[in-house]
C-alpha cells in the first residue's frame, strides 16, 4: 500500500484540487498535516491559493512512489 509523502501527487478531498506534496509537518497531537503546491491555482471558499496547508485525511494520493 502507497503513503503519501512528499513527493506524492494528491487530491484535496473537498474541493478537488490537484498538487503536489512539498511538505510534511503536524496538525496537532493526533493528525500529520501536508503542504501542497497545486498544479494551477485553487479556489477555497473566496480565496484562490497556489499553496495549502490541511490535515492529512483530507488529502488522497493520486500517484506517488513505492518505496518497497
Amino acid at each position: 500500500m502507497s503513503r503519501i509523502t512528499v513527493g506524492s501527487l494528491v487530491k484535496h478531498r473537498l474541493n478537488g484540487a490537484i498538487g503536489l506534496v512539498i511538505e510534511h509537518g503536524m496538525w496537532n497531537a493526533d493528525w500529520g498535516c501536508f503542504r501542497v503546491k497545486f498544479n494551477k491555482p485553487a479556489v477555497f471558499g473566496n480565496t484562490t491559493c497556489e499553496y495549502f496547508t490541511d490535515r492529512a485525511d483530507r488529502w488522497a494520493l493520486v500517484s506517488g512512489c513505492d518505496n518497497q
